[in-house]
């Protein structure tokens, strides 16, 4: 990884003192050339949305493995847990309409009663243990409803606290395979990507539509500390929890749907981001595929993307400013080490950056 000097030269770089002329778009524009160098990141896509539409789009960099090709808005990435905001989006819709029941049991699929047998007694800290300095409860097999899947409030008593539970969300698609008429990728297309023309994003190797998309993918890199190395490329399918392959500019369609009532009426979507309570009375940090979080007196919801050593993504919204921040790299540059158990996003340094430009919370000037 790279070093905090490095780390904070970027960010200095980025927030630095800028005419006070500058809007924030370009305040926040300006910075984010020198902010890749300090990240040695070899592809950047970013864009800010206000309303739905553009006021950054920045393509930055290569996306090719001798950086003969520059980064366009044609560059795809792989998007690993962004995918989650589609997925939940998706399963809530279908729970919305009839299709799906969200309160059924997780046991009704012979694929989680196979769970059952290996994964409590496992050694995954997931399954109970010490999660990047969180104590995760154990999990067991309790009649798990596929809102509490959806909602990470699996492990300890199901329904009473939020552990991000990766694992046990990424068997959401697996569920839908087994116990629904159409595959979980059928629902995800039927839902979100073909009602949206969202023809930039294909879901997993195995997708049958959108080839393209594979044909513009930014290859993975580690920054080693001394050079950047190629990495192989993600071999897993889609699943609930990761598996998209996209543009920002196709995040961006998806993105203006949920504001525009295309997607939902505005009570679906003050639902869809309604948290459900935690066992001391609080709201949950997380929701239907979405962290919730409030920051300085502003309302925010995200998710962020993390494949190690690969690819890293930050997908947030700002709903009562209209405001949305898309960053998508091809290193995981952009992953700030975010806790399993919170809503921590002010941790990002580029987010701070956001942040500062556009008068964000307690990072307002």
């Amino acid at each position: 990884m790279i070093k905090y000097a490095a780390f904070a030269a970027g960010l200095a770089l980025l927030t630095g003192a800028l005419a006070s002329a500058q809007t924030p778009a370009e305040t926040f524009e300006s910075g984010l050339a020198d902010y890749r160098r300090a990240h040695q990141i070899p592809s950047l896509s970013v864009l800010v949305l206000r309303d739905g539409e553009p006021e950054v789009e920045a393509y930055l960099g290569w996306s090719d493995d001798e950086g003969e090709v520059a980064t366009d808005a044609d560059t795809a990435y792989f998007v690993a847990s962004v995918t989650k905001t589609v997925s939940g989006t998706t399963l809530f819709l279908a729970d919305q309409a009839g299709e799906i029941d969200l309160d059924r049991p997780m046991s009704d699929a012979e694929d989680w009663r196979g769970l059952c047998e290996w994964f409590p007694d496992s050694d995954i800290p997931l399954a109970g243990g010490d999660v990047g300095g969180v104590m995760f409860p154990d999990f067991s097999c309790q009649g798990q409803t596929l809102r509490q899947v959806v909602n990470m409030q699996v492990n300890g008593e199901p329904g009473a606290d939020f552990y991000y539970n990766a694992l046990v969300f990424a068997r959401l698609g697996r569920f839908v395979d087994e116990v629904h008429d159409r595959d979980f990728r059928s629902l995800v297309r039927a839902y979100v990507l073909d009602p949206l023309e969202m023809t930039d994003t294909m879901a997993g190797w195995r997708d049958t539509q959108n080839y393209h998309v594979l044909r513009h993918l930014a290859p993975p890199f580690l920054f080693d500390g001394e050079r950047l190395v190629k990495q192989p490329f993600p071999d897993d399918d889609f699943r609930g929890a990761a598996g998209l392959y996209m543009t920002p500019l196709d995040l961006a369609r998806f993105d203006r749907a949920l504001d525009d009532g295309a997607l939902l009426t505005p009570e679906q979507r003050e639902a869809l981001w309604t948290p459900p309570n935690s066992a001391d009375g609080t709201p949950s940090e997380y929701a239907h595929g979405w962290f919730l979080q409030a920051y300085g007196g502003e309302r925010l919801v995200f998710h962020s993307g993390w494949q190690p050593e690969a690819y890293s993504a930050i997908y947030l919204k700002l709903p009562d400013r209209g405001l949305t921040l898309i960053a998508f790299a091809n290193t995981e540059s952009l992953w700030w080490g975010n806790r399993a158990d919170r809503s921590e996003i002010e941790r990002s340094d580029l987010v701070q950056a956001f942040f500062s430009a556009y008068g964000v919370g307690e990072a307002a000037p």
